[in-house]
């Protein structure tokens, strides 16, 4: 089993960060279980909590604060865009109470979240904070889930090493997706250690990309056009976060999902063992489930259930074979590049060029859109609202059984293609975007970048090799 050592406060050379939480710390006189491992490692900030659950949830506000004042400032414009709601009633009456009575580990963490950055500051309620973790259970509940996300995880004749490869890219609208920018290592006092891709304030992954030290790795993407109401239920973040914690094979992966489930992100989760090199397909919608597991072969998720039930008893998808729709047509191109032009050869760099691929199917042409795996919807050129949405694959991830034994992975923000964008210019050719200026960043062209909890010298050199 890995551990990931506690990080203290105290250091021989302290940077200048460094040196500002610790003067804050100790004028809060309140030790923080935890560390700030790099500010901006080519667009990410990668951090390590540590202890119970109110200690590394205090450890996480204290050392994200800034990133939560910018959460608060978005949140509402989020909320406005996607047409949930902070204080939906069924937060408070409903889900609240499962939460603290079912999860009460995971409400103490947030509480902790928002104690930590009130030091700082910061001041945020727990009730802010559940919102903005039920972000994506809430949004069903008013409009159906977008598409978001290409994944695949393979294993044995599929991949070069017959180790398990897994990738994963965040497709989401830009002001939403820039706040997932941080990597957080966690070692909790109870349970097993793991990292996950997160957003400041969450318990859980929410982008749903992480490795645990049982040997367990996963992500996922959402199954769209959903049908029914979600009912209530533990909530998604609730279950997965307890997966990550606590379960140590895929089997009560499986089970810890299934159990008592909200509906309210189904997903096709892609889950893998490191120690056996088993993958598993993992489909949870409402009543409707979809279990797989094979030690030779391969899954990819595209936002279309993979299972007929799942897609025809719970969703209204009609796009999953239609190669002019972007499921139909990430489907269609994920299973010619991972059956044809990789299979046998599949391996971290080439999980690279998958996610970076922006060959158009339709079209039969590179043409980077809503239709390619590296999604770019602000390219699309259809009339209506939707036209040159600001939404699109925000980052990209790629993993093996070798990295994850360290608990490391490639990462690359902004998309995984590279490509920049600029908020004035696309303002200047289409003003209509004009509101969403003060709440979205531009992305800077970044390269892949190795995250792992290690720092030595040696460890640098073999990243500067790899990349």
């Amino acid at each position: 089993m890995i551990r990931i050592h506690s990080y203290p406060m105290k250091t021989r050379r302290c940077t200048a960060a460094a040196a500002g939480v610790a003067a804050a710390a100790a004028a809060y006189c309140h030790p923080i279980c935890g560390k700030v491992i790099k500010e901006n490692q080519h667009g990410w900030k990668v951090i390590h909590v540590h202890g119970t659950a109110y200690e590394r949830g205090f450890a996480h506000g204290f050392l994200l604060y800034k990133e939560i004042a910018k959460l608060q400032q978005r949140y509402p414009f989020l909320v406005k865009q996607q047409h949930d709601a902070i204080h939906n009633p069924i937060i408070k009456e409903t889900i609240q109470p499962i939460v603290q009575t079912h999860f009460p580990e995971i409400y103490e963490e947030i509480e902790g979240i928002a104690a930590g950055a009130t030091a700082r500051g910061v001041s945020v309620t727990a009730d802010f904070l559940l919102a903005w973790n039920l972000h994506s259970s809430i949004s069903p509940l008013l409009t159906p889930p977008k598409d978001k996300c290409s994944a695949f995880i393979a294993t044995g004749n599929a991949t070069q090493s017959g180790e398990i490869v897994m990738g994963h890219t965040t497709h989401d609208i830009f002001p939403e997706a820039q706040l997932y920018n941080i990597i957080l290592f966690m070692t909790p006092k109870k349970g097993h250690p793991f990292v996950m891709q997160t957003g400041p304030g969450l318990v859980a992954s929410v982008t749903d990309w992480f490795l645990c030290s049982t040997g367990i790795i996963g992500c996922e993407t959402t199954i769209f056009g959903t049908n029914y109401e979600p009912h209530f239920g533990y909530p998604f973040f609730c279950r997965i976060r307890k997966a990550m914690q606590y379960a140590t094979s895929l089997n009560e992966y499986a089970d810890i999902m299934k159990h008592n489930s909200a509906g309210d992100y189904a997903c096709s989760w892609l889950f893998g063992n490191i120690n056996t090199n088993e993958i598993m397909l993992c489909e949870i919608g409402l009543k409707e489930s979809n279990i797989q597991t094979t030690r030779n072969g391969i899954y990819y998720g595209m936002n279309s259930a993979i299972d007929h039930d799942i897609r025809t008893k719970e969703t209204s998808d009609q796009t999953w074979n239609d190669p002019s729709k972007s499921t139909g047509a990430r489907a269609q191109r994920l299973n010619e590049l991972l059956y044809d032009t990789y299979y046998g050869n599949i391996s971290a760099t080439n999980a690279k060029r998958i996610l970076a691929d922006h060959y158009d199917v339709f079209l039969r042409k590179d043409a980077p859109n809503n239709r390619s795996i590296c999604r770019h919807t602000e390219n699309n050129n259809e009339t209506g609202d939707k036209a040159h949405y600001l939404y699109g694959c925000t980052d990209g991830k790629v993993t093996t059984s070798a990295l994850a034994k360290t608990l490391s992975f490639f990462a690359r923000f902004g998309s995984a293609c590279g490509r920049p964008f600029s908020i004035k210019h696309h303002i200047r050719k289409y003003p209509k975007y004009k509101p969403w200026e003060p709440y979205t960043d531009d992305f800077v062209s970044l390269p892949w970048t190795q995250i792992t909890p290690a720092t030595s010298r040696k460890r640098k050199t073999q990243r500067r090799r790899e990349n």
